[in-house]
């Protein structure tokens, strides 16, 4: 029997096709690979590094500073005051302020380590193989633009004293009043009105307040007594704000003690007095002026006076007065000095916002009548949230929300 013809094989169609796939999946495979690997290793550009304690980090809510300042409460000028009673009638007598500055002076000046803010630094971009850094990646307000920051306090601007380092003029002559102000070209030409927020540092909440939701054009003084100043202030100098110390001066009402340790008063020497003042500029650096806290009595008492001027002269440090006593005594010392136009009542609830509101309208008053106008308050969550809503309003009344160094006569200027 013949054999019939040979049939020629062929290979199933599903296998031709699963070759197919195979064989595409594997050159796609060796060209990814190929373009990873560099990066990979570090050979290539582009790789992004962080640190697993900085995703951590970023994860969760940003660590809060200490809830209180030492248990300290600093009373709003006219407002928590006492109404001691006679005690044979039980009437109320006269008011008096009341201030609770500690009598002492070893207050942390850096906070826990559990408390210190999240350092943008944690988080790196880097070109692989290169083992340089490019740039930082840092945080920035959702609901504002990030302002230029205020430099932190330079070696150069710094001396020694028994109590810590204060401000002096750099050998190159660069002062404290210019270095860290902040940069403000004026405007174009609209009246300009300036505001100082006083009273800082003592509470946690209303600082974080004043730092991240005020505008940095709103300049921020801190009091002396309060803990972790270092922290606050380079949180607010971050955020764009000048920074001022708060001097505790001797007023026409209350008892002098109640003032603290480093209280300025009438009835001590200069020299005592100078020795506080010292101790005050050292709380932390970074500042451009120094404001008074109370200080009627003192302020208008040439011979104490005169000399804190002096002093904050040769230390290259501005003064923002608010009681109007201090300006003749300032132009004979030569000290750059602003007067305060309008101080802005506190208001420690949200019934006395209508109060500072108005105060806001006379101080926008007196920009359009003068060019520029500087006005002052005391930190209370309500204030904050007034004045919050103020300097949104400005741009479309024609005025210019500028910081407090820009009311300090034009001859101080120059940075």
């Amino acid at each position: 029997m013949r054999p019939g013809p040979r049939r020629k094989y062929r290979r199933p169609v599903i296998s031709r096709l699963t070759i197919a796939w195979t064989a595409a999946f594997c050159v796609s495979g060796l060209i990814i690979g190929a373009a990873l690997f560099p990066a990979l290793v570090g050979d290539g550009a582009g790789r992004i590094s962080l640190p697993v304690d900085g995703v951590e980090v970023m994860a969760r809510q940003e660590p809060a500073a200490p809830a209180r300042a030492g248990g300290l409460r600093l009373a709003a000028p006219g407002v928590d005051e006492e109404f001691p009673k006679d005690p044979e009638t039980g009437d109320e007598t006269e008011t008096v302020d009341v201030l609770a500055y500690p009598d002492e002076f070893d207050v942390p000046e850096t906070p826990p380590d559990d408390v210190m803010p999240f350092d943008p630094d944690d988080v790196v971009i880097t070109i692989a193989g290169s083992g340089q850094r490019v740039t930082s990646v840092t945080t920035a307000s959702a609901t504002k633009p990030r302002a230029r920051p205020i430099p932190d306090a330079d070696p150069a601007l710094l001396r020694s004293t028994p109590f810590g380092k204060i401000p002096k003029p750099a050998n190159d002559g660069r002062l404290a009043l210019n270095y860290y102000r902040a940069s403000f070209d004026g405007g174009d030409g609209a009246p300009q009105v300036a505001l100082i927020v006083s009273g800082l540092g003592l509470n946690k909440s209303i600082t974080e307040r004043a730092i991240d939701n005020l505008p940095p054009e709103i300049s921020l003084a801190f009091a002396p007594y309060a803990e972790d100043l270092p922290f606050w202030t380079e949180k607010a100098r971050n955020a764009g704000h000048e920074v001022l110390i708060e001097l505790p001066m001797e007023t026409y009402r209350g008892e002098p003690s109640a003032l603290g340790a480093a209280g300025l008063l009438t009835s001590r020497t200069p020299e005592e007095n100078l020795q506080r003042l010292d101790w005050l500029m050292s709380r932390f650096g970074g500042y451009f002026a120094a404001t008074n806290y109370l200080g009627g009595k003192f302020a208008a008492d040439p011979k104490s006076m005169a000399p804190v001027l002096t002093r904050l002269r040769e230390a290259g440090v501005a003064y923002v007065d608010d009681t109007g006593a201090a300006q003749s005594i300032a132009r004979r010392s030569g000290t750059a000095v602003a007067a305060v136009t309008r101080v802005i009542p506190p208001a420690p609830n949200d019934a006395a916002r209508a109060s500072v509101r108005r105060a806001l309208d006379g101080l926008e008053a007196s920009a359009r009548r003068d060019g520029k106008a500087l006005g002052k308050t005391f930190a209370h969550a309500a204030t904050i949230d007034e004045i919050e809503s103020w300097a949104q309003s400005l741009e479309k009344k024609g005025l210019t929300l500028a910081p407090a160094s820009s009311a300090l006569p034009s001859r101080y200027a120059s940075r």
